[in-house]
């Protein structure tokens, strides 16, 4: 089992989908870590803990993408064994030194202790909370965000950030203003020494902000690359130029 590590460059991958068989086999990819997407996937909290069982048996480590900044969800999820939260729609430091006190117990943090998968499968090592800026707002604020004690690292929606700012997601790689944001991000995060990472769309997403200077990446779903594949299949096999 490997501790969760997110730099000095990482590339996960995302789980939309349930099942364990699914979990597994991005698992045994090779990814550095792989994200089970609690806010947008389809994964509940009854899925939840076969997905994150399943990873432990690859040695991949899981983070959670939990459904809100809300103790109770971020406490269920490393209560089901995950390694590290991403917590969504984050635009302060206030909202941070919460989203961190939900990962720790006492007196650390607010978290209830539980001695239920815990007990007899612990993580590799403490849980991680890794906040999402994905809006202007939090920008704005990412020097402040970033000097919250115990923060373990910053995580970029592109897409979201972008309809925050008015700016079409296809134009996420061409926009100057864009670029100008995610810049003072990555200035803000590895000014205290965080990793920062962003989700990729395409490995040329990847190299892209690699370029940009974020240090961990995850690459597009399980969904999302299942439809590509089946997509490109189909218009192999058939000659078909009418599949996209």
């Amino acid at each position: 089992m490997r501790t969760l590590t997110l730099a000095p460059d990482v590339v996960g991958g995302w789980l939309q989908l349930p099942g364990s068989a699914v979990a597994e086999l991005v698992g045994s990819a090779g990814f550095g870590f792989v994200c089970v997407d609690q806010q947008h996937g389809l994964i509940g909290d009854d899925a939840l803990l076969p997905a994150l069982q399943a990873l432990r048996a690859t040695g991949t480590p899981a983070v959670v993408r939990v459904p809100l900044n809300e103790p109770s969800a971020i406490g269920r999820a490393l209560d089901h064994g995950a390694d590290g939260v991403i917590v969504p729609m984050v635009d302060d430091a206030e909202a941070t030194a919460a989203a961190v006190a939900a990962c720790h117990h006492p007196p650390r943090g607010v978290r209830s202790f539980g001695p239920t998968r815990l007990g007899w499968a612990p993580p590799a090592g403490p849980p991680r909370c890794v906040v999402m800026v994905e809006s202007v707002a939090a920008v704005d604020a990412a020097p402040a965000i970033a000097a919250v004690e115990g923060l373990d690292a910053i995580f970029v929606g592109p897409t979201d950030l972008a309809l925050s700012a008015g700016i079409a997601p296809s134009a996420q790689l061409d926009d100057p203003g864009y670029r100008r944001m995610l810049e003072r991000v990555v200035a803000a995060a590895r000014g205290r020494g965080l990793p920062v990472g962003i989700y990729c769309a395409s490995p040329e997403h990847a190299q892209h902000y690699r370029r940009t200077g974020f240090t961990f990446f995850a690459l597009m779903s399980d969904a999302a690359m299942l439809l590509a594949a089946a997509k490109a299949n189909l218009a192999a096999a058939s000659g078909r130029t009418d599949v996209v």
